[in-house]
């Protein structure tokens, strides 16, 4: 008999300390993972001129938060393209062209458009042109300069349908204002 309460007391001590499972009425604990997170791949994964830029830093510019980005690079010319996950606009495009022989007075005389506008104080010459809306989107903004790198660059924003005046004046100020902030001496980029 003595022998049955050893062996009964050393079978509750290891119950106690949970070593026996088989045959116990207590349920194991269920672990339950913790929700998975989706995370975003930065817009520079994208390659092309993305490399720049990052969401956050168009975000801060342009108070349009981007989600998909799409870059691609041909001979000397870098492009992004940023978009939102509800469709082809409200986009931004990033084009640049790594080097140009172009001067202030060439960039003005053969690259600005006739009913740009100039804009001082962006690069060696810089311009501002708002277009008509498109069929399915809204206006056209688009900013470019001769960079202080001697690089070719240019910001295009296309608005979703039904934009407004005051919106189309408030990115174009926001346009000018982020060119002049990429604009450096040594092609590089601002934004991260």
């Amino acid at each position: 008999m003595r022998a049955r309460l050893i062996a009964l007391g050393g079978i509750t001590a290891l119950t106690s300390a949970g070593l026996v499972t088989a045959g116990c009425t207590a349920e194991a604990p269920v672990v339950v993972p913790p929700p998975a997170q989706v995370v975003e791949p930065p817009a520079a994964s994208a390659g092309g001129a993305c490399v720049l830029w990052d969401y956050a830093f168009i975000e801060d510019r342009t108070g349009v938060r981007f989600t998909v980005a799409a870059g691609d690079q041909v001979d000397d010319t870098a492009t992004c393209v940023v978009q939102t996950e509800a469709g082809a606009a409200p986009s931004l495009v990033l084009t640049v062209v790594d080097r140009t022989s172009a001067d202030a007075a060439l960039f003005t005389a053969e690259l600005m458009p006739a009913k740009a506008t100039r804009v001082k104080g962006l690069g060696r010459a810089g311009y501002r042109l708002v277009r008509a809306a498109g069929k399915g989107t809204g206006p056209g903004i688009e900013v470019a300069w001769l960079s202080e790198a001697q690089q070719l660059q240019s910001l295009k924003f296309t608005f979703a349908a039904g934009a407004t005046g005051d919106a189309v004046t408030d990115m174009t100020n926001r346009l000018v204002d982020m060119a002049k902030t990429m604009d450096t001496t040594d092609g590089g980029s601002a934004a991260g």
